[in-house]
């Protein structure tokens, strides 16, 4: 077994919403380790994964610190980089399709807004990393979509109430968000919509 830190504990981003995002290898599935306090994976999806140049292999390569070796050995670092990232098309359709449908769904109804402002972020945040590790300039971070060139060109409190959703969903975690903030980030879906055609129009010029 080897077992990894990853995330924003390794970019030394740590603040009161950020957990710590731990990596088990493991030879098979059937491991005792908690799969909701690890991401559990085999060594052969891992090698399977790295071939395929996964922007989540990639984050591992470029920021993973090894914690945990029961051979002394680090197996991630042995697997050396992983292939060429080269899904970005079909990665930033996806990711599209999912901001279209939270989008509307927040759109038509204000109820369930906190699931739809988070997959809003999941949508705008995994287009802005694979961006990223598209034109070769990797960034993980929650604020990838302000990083990155082209940027996404909305106030930054309209941002963090996309990352309060995300942290109010998936765990329970911060302030709620008020009718007021749900209007004003229905406000930025034009803004936010021009930004993802612009990833598009933009990797295929590459």
């Amino acid at each position: 077994m080897h077992i990894y830190a990853f995330g924003s504990v390794c970019r030394g981003e740590i603040d009161q919403g950020s957990d710590v995002d731990m990596l088990a290898c493991v030879s098979d599935d059937a491991c005792p380790i908690d799969g909701q306090q690890y991401s559990i994976y085999t060594y052969d999806k891992l090698r399977e994964l790295w071939l395929s140049g996964n922007p989540f292999v990639w984050h591992l390569h470029l920021e993973s610190k090894l914690v945990f070796s029961s051979d002394g050995r680090d197996f991630l670092a042995e697997l050396g980089a992983p292939q060429k990232y080269i899904n970005i098309e079909s990665d930033l359709e996806k990711f599209t399709e999912l901001f279209n449908s939270s989008s509307s769904a927040l759109s038509n109804s204000l109820d369930n807004a906190i699931f739809n402002i988070s997959c809003v972020f999941l949508a705008v945040r995994n287009a802005a990393m694979c961006y990223s590790l598209h034109v070769g300039q990797p960034d993980f971070s929650r604020r990838s979509a302000l990083n990155i060139t082209p940027a996404l060109a909305i106030p930054h409190e309209i941002y963090n109430t996309l990352i309060r959703a995300r942290l109010l969903s998936s765990r329970g975690h911060g302030t709620l968000i008020s009718k007021t903030e749900i209007l004003a980030v229905i406000d930025q879906f034009k803004t936010i919509q021009s930004w993802l055609d612009c990833l598009e129009k933009s990797q295929n010029e590459k």
